[in-house]
Parts: C-alpha cells; structure tokens; sequence
C-alpha cells in the first residue's frame, strides 16, 4: 500500500511544479549570491582600476629608469660573456684534470710494474756478479794453477 501511495505522491509532481520550484528557488537562493557575487566583482574591479592606475605610474617610472639600466646591463652582459669564457675554460681544464689525472694512475701502475721488474732484474744482477766474483776468483785460483804449471814445465826443460 505504501508503494502504491508514493507511486501517486511522485506522479502527481509535474515538470510545471518542478520548473516553478527552480525558478523560485534560483529567485530565493541562487539570483541572491549572484547579485553579492556581482557586487563583489564589482568591488575587484575597483581596485583593479587602483592597481591600473599604480602600474601606470610604476611603468612611467621604468621608462624614466631604462635608460640609466641599459649601461648596466650592458656591462652585466660583459660579465656573463666573461663567465661563459671562464665556465667554458673550467669545463675544459677539468676535463684536463681528469685527463691527467687517469693517465697519472695509468703511470703509477706501469711504472709499479716496472719496479716488479727492475727489482727482478736486480735481483738477478747481484747473483751475476756474486757469480762472476766467484768466476774471477776461480779464474785467479786456475791461472795460479797454470803458472805452476809452467814453472814446473821449465824446470823440467
């Protein structure tokens, strides 16, 4: 029953009372905030207008300003060349740091090698002479022998 009751509650609800309940509605309610809203643009716009009126003197002033600015920048200009050459030259002498730097691990490991090398090759250099002193002193030893030889030999001739 109650369904049936609210079937005819909504079919009794035509489009003319729900646009008549808009309208009043946007009258009461909504065409009130637009009227404040209106207002309040209207407010803005007033100190828009100020603000106007401030940027127009303020640009007058740059105007009057520019002139004395321009030597200025001028010279700021300068500058910034003057540093693109210095960060272009700091770039390429990193570069030349970094260079280096890598090519002076490079050498402290050739030459940490030939170290390994030279110490193997000295090694092998005091065992040669350690060996030719002996060599010598066998060379003295025998040609002492020979010379006794060649004594004994001439007393026998």
């Amino acid at each position: 029953m109650e369904r049936k009751q609210e079937r005819k509650t909504k079919a009794v609800v035509s489009r003319e009372d729900i646009s008549k309940a808009l309208k009043e509605f946007y009258k009461e309610t909504l065409e009130p905030k637009f009227d404040q809203i209106d207002g309040r643009f209207e407010q803005v716009d007033k100190r828009f207008e100020q603000v106007d009126k401030r940027f127009e003197r303020v640009e007058k002033k740059l105007e009057e300003h520019d002139e004395r600015f321009q030597d200025l920048s001028r010279h700021f200009d300068e500058i910034y060349k003057r540093f693109e050459r210095l960060e272009t030259e700091y770039h390429a002498i990193s570069a030349a740091i970094d260079r280096l730097e890598k090519n002076f691990e490079r050498m402290e490991k050739r030459l940490e090698r030939i170290e390994e090398k030279l110490d193997v090759e000295i090694s092998k250099r005091e065992f040669l002479e350690k060996e030719i002193l002996e060599l010598k002193s066998r060379v003295q030893i025998l040609h002492g022998r020979i010379e006794e030889i060649e004594n004994r030999l001439k007393g026998f001739t």
